[in-house]
């Protein structure tokens, strides 16, 4: 594999392209500080929506992600098509506020609505869980993937990723990462269709896989399920769906930089379209690997079994140029992001002097390099081991998801919460989420059966949500000049008076996201009609982690 002359060929074309790419649209923009970190705010809708994909797609969808499917089947497709919510919750409730306030980043928000302490909190916790989590555990990913499939070593994997990501990251800032998202989007999905089709055509199609093993299309399974239960799967959206699509910086960061709040939202729009394809092109393969090649020891090497097996020379570049692309748009996404809050939430705020743009952005490119030099370093450390990296990533979203989406969502929706309830529940949700982990679902008999990850983050998410609801109650109300502008009202549904021409006819944002809920319904019913009428045992399943 990736003996071909044309795959070499192609593969160093694509990483040429996306560094270029990167510098060209850096020396297009100014050096001000809204230029760097939010791209000047002239990114178009499809510029965003393509960003917004890259940035959440790794080698925890092309590797993972297809293990879960070729474990358990078709039910972790909820995990890109439930991002209707989470997408709809972003549309219509958060983005307007943040984009006609004008913030820089997510903790900005928490400061705005509570106070600084719960900014500080949550950019100090971001931080630590993107250098750790985000990036050095996906190099370290990016570095298994690419040495099983195509046999390049870890240790260049690794320095090769992170010194072409930094490259334009650090020098363009968001702008340029958008761009080459863009760029990486339309390889990635290339990439991924190319092992689908190749897939289904050797399984005979996807009538005749879903003839074979119609257990692997099911979607709802037993409350007690330990790895998918039905009401755990289907309240995901409520705790990690809404942290990750519509509080975390790296995800709304390219919606900021928007030229306009109709861009903003339509790039929304357009990436919950292509959240509904994305099962077909990462949990299709998945189950095509179970037919094709059963009983492998690791679900986990599912893609990289169909890669090397099915895969012809001359096409095989297109496969890792898809791979680099998840890795590469995902690290610059993740570095750009990191850069920003620690600029802007820290570095800015913690100044004893007024600083100038110029000033902001220097700190941003150091930052930026500081951080990257630490992810690397970790990546290189952990690849020295035997670490189950899945197992690293497997449960973060569960441990700081439930508290961070609860302050979020009451913050914008409730005018009585208060910032001493929010700050509450943001230090004790997280060892409330131990307390919920080591003991009452391990001890307490009616709750032992239920005991899995997704029901436990329900639990942790009802907990809080009640908590800050009684402590809002019991402490002062915040004063009416304090959440002037900062609380949803139904102002937010239209856009701006300037902007409403914009989404006339075809451009409409209610056709188009009407019809996003159609098809997503219309896919929940088939497979719910399938299941009932397919039969075939439950599968076991294999709890991973992704969005």
């Amino acid at each position: 594999m990736f003996d071909s002359p044309l795959d070499r060929l192609f593969f160093i074309a694509y990483l040429a392209a996306t560094l270029l790419l990167g510098l060209w649209v850096a020396r297009r923009g100014s050096s001000s500080s809204r230029d760097y970190f939010l791209a000047g705010e002239r990114l178009p809708w499809y510029a965003i929506g393509g960003s917004i994909i890259a940035a959440n797609i790794s080698t925890e969808h092309f590797i993972g992600m297809v293990g879960a499917a070729y474990a358990a089947g078709f039910v972790v497709a909820q995990w890109e098509w439930g991002n209707w919510f989470t997408f709809s919750a972003l549309i219509w409730i958060f983005l307007p506020y943040y984009l006609r306030g004008g913030i820089y980043t997510m903790p900005e928000f928490l400061e705005r609505r509570f106070n600084k302490t719960c900014r500080y909190i949550f950019a100090l916790a971001s931080l630590v869980l993107w250098i750790v989590a985000q990036m050095a555990v996906v190099l370290l990913a990016g570095a298994k993937a690419m040495d099983g499939m195509f046999g390049v070593p870890p240790l260049f994997t690794i320095l090769g990723l992170a010194l072409l990501a930094g490259s334009y990251t650090i020098y363009g800032g968001l702008i340029s990462v958008a761009w080459t998202d863009f760029l990486q989007f339309i390889v990635l999905m290339v990439g991924g269709l190319v092992v689908a089709a190749i897939g289904l055509t050797r399984a005979g199609g996807l009538g005749a896989l879903m003839a074979a093993a119609p257990e692997k299309f099911h979607i709802f399974f037993p409350a007690n399920h330990p790895d998918y239960p039905w009401f755990g799967v289907f309240t995901l959206f409520l705790s990690i769906g809404i942290w990750y699509n519509c509080t975390n910086q790296f995800i709304v960061q390219r919606c900021l930089g928007a030229r306009s709040e109709w861009d903003a939202r339509m790039g929304v729009l357009f990436a919950g379209y292509m959240k509904i394809l994305l099962p077909f092109l990462v949990v299709l393969p998945g189950i095509v690997a179970f037919q094709l090649f059963p009983g492998l020891s690791d679900p986990d090497q599912a893609y990289p079994v169909l890669v090397k097996h099915l895969v012809p020379a001359g096409l095989g570049g297109i496969v890792m140029a898809g791979i680099a692309s998840a890795l590469l748009s995902h690290l610059s996404s993740v570095l750009n992001s990191s850069s920003t809050v620690f600029t802007m939430d820290l570095y800015r705020p913690l100044a004893r002097r007024a600083v100038s743009d110029d000033h902001l952005v220097r700190v941003g490119r150091w930052s930026a390099f500081v951080i990257l030099v630490i992810a690397t370093a970790l990546a290189l450390y952990m690849s020295r081991g035997r670490h189950s990296v899945f197992l690293l990533i497997q449960n973060v979203g569960a441990w700081v998801a439930a508290p961070i989406s609860v302050i979020f969502l009451l913050g914008a929706l409730w005018k009585r919460a208060t910032a001493q309830a929010a700050t509450a529940i943001l230090v004790f949700g997280f060892p409330y989420t131990a307390l919920v982990e080591y003991v009452l679902f391990k001890r307490v008999s009616w709750l032992m059966p239920y005991d899995n990850w997704l029901n436990r983050t329900f639990a942790v998410w009802a907990t809080c949500l009640i908590a800050m609801v009684v402590l809002s109650y019991l402490t002062p109300k915040p004063a009416a000049e304090k959440i002037a502008g900062t609380t949803w009202s139904p102002a937010f549904l239209r856009l701006p008076e300037a902007e409403r021409h914009l989404a006339r006819g075809a451009r409409s944002l209610v056709f188009w996201w009407v019809l996003l809920v159609v098809v997503v319904a219309v896919l929940y019913i088939y497979l719910g009609w399938f299941q009932l009428h397919a039969g075939g045992p439950i599968a076991s399943g294999s709890s991973v982690g992704f969005r």
